[in-house]
């Protein structure tokens, strides 16, 4: 996405933020800008610290306008509302946790906020007079805050993250009710490959601090592969030593000790034991056997376009994988999904990669720049 595209989209949900906030002044306009474009990097602390932070204001949180869970501020960052994460029960931990995985190499700088205050203010599209200077955003000390009448009206407490975590927002919502009594919780991630499975499951391992079993782990060792064996759906997975392995003993509260098939090796190997954790993710396709999928509490199915799986599996298999892909796993999953009817309604679906722009369409937006 070019820079011009960028601020056109910017501004469209700048425009979004004047109608339901009409009580933004300049501040507020620079400040949206700021998140806009920097995002979460030049307020982030230590995850303990910004937990610490988050759960005190959340605490003393007051009642409030009716918000959403987020709100977009560009492409590539949205606001995380405190009010409606209190009511859906996201952790503290897990909001700084978001927060971690949002971190990313810097797309712009402080210039970069300066050219598009200007260029915004020149365009007539900064509300009231002008109460910042613009010169200072260059300054590396100085942070934009909420005009008075902005905070005393609005009463806003929100936490900046990745615009990557709006497909994942029903996911982490579901999850963290799913844990709100204390129990184990086995969250599945299943999905056609190359569609971002192992993406989704690593971001919220690390958004919740749960570990990852994967189910590519307990591919049938070579012996068994035969004809007969995958002819059944999901034959190629040891569904049955999964479950007796991981997922009866993680649910009963025990301790779970498993051992990895080493594919190219064709063996077991050594038994690795999992950390004690609330939340478990099983990620891989053919989690949604019956022996596997009757232990899980959520239910998350990854799907993306084919032209972008494509691309993934070409950038990361060589041509004789590739192949094997083709001619004998991709139809192995897709005989699977069809006979057990995935993603069902019971699964939370999210979309992985080839997203439209979110408000390319806007014509005023772009006028105006």
């Amino acid at each position: 996405m070019t820079k011009q595209d960028f601020e056109r989209e910017s501004l469209f949900w700048l425009k979004k933020q004047y109608l339901r906030y009409p009580s933004m002044a300049q501040e507020d306009a620079v400040k949206f800008v700021f998140q806009a474009m920097l995002g979460v990097g030049h307020l982030l602390s230590s995850r303990t610290e910004a937990a610490d932070r988050i759960a005190c204001e959340m605490a003393g949180l007051s009642a409030g306008p009716e918000e959403p869970l987020y709100e977009i501020l560009s492409p590539s960052w949205v606001r995380l509302n405190l009010r409606p994460a209190v009511e859906k029960r996201i952790q503290p931990s897990v909001i700084a946790g978001m927060m971690l995985c949002s971190g990313s190499p810097a797309q712009f700088s402080r210039k970069d906020v300066f050219d598009f205050c200007v260029k915004l203010e020149k365009a007539g599209e900064m509300p009231g007079a002008r109460t910042v200077d613009p010169e200072r955003i260059l300054d590396g000390a100085w942070l934009p805050s909420h005009s008075p009448g902005y905070r005393e009206k609005h009463r806003p407490a929100y936490r900046v993250v990745s615009a990557d975590w709006i497909p994942c927002m029903e996911a982490v919502s579901a999850i963290s009710a799913g844990q709100a009594d204390g129990s184990r919780l086995l969250v599945t991630v299943d999905g056609p490959c190359a569609s971002g499975k192992t993406t989704l499951a690593r971001k919220l391992a690390e958004a919740f601090e749960a570990p990852v079993v994967h189910t590519d782990d307990f591919v049938i060792p070579h012996a068994q592969k035969t004809g007969e064996r995958l002819a059944v759906p999901g034959g190629n997975c040891d569904a049955k030593r999964l479950a007796a392995e991981v997922a009866a003993p993680w649910k009963s509260g025990g301790p779970v000790t498993y051992r990895k098939y080493d594919c190219r090796a064709d063996r077991l190997l050594p038994p690795e034991e999992l950390p004690d954790s609330r939340i478990l993710i099983l990620e891989g396709s053919y989690c949604n056997l019956p022996e596997i999928r009757r232990f899980a509490d959520v239910r998350l199915f990854v799907s993306a376009p084919l032209k972008e799986r494509e691309k993934r599996l070409r950038r990361r298999e060589s041509e004789q994988s590739l192949k094997m892909f083709h001619d004998r796993w991709i139809p192995l999953e897709d005989r699977y999904f069809a006979v057990f009817g995935l993603p069902d309604p019971g699964c939370i679906k999210i979309a992985s990669g080839g997203a439209q722009s979110l408000g390319a369409d806007d014509d005023s937006a772009a006028q105006a720049l």
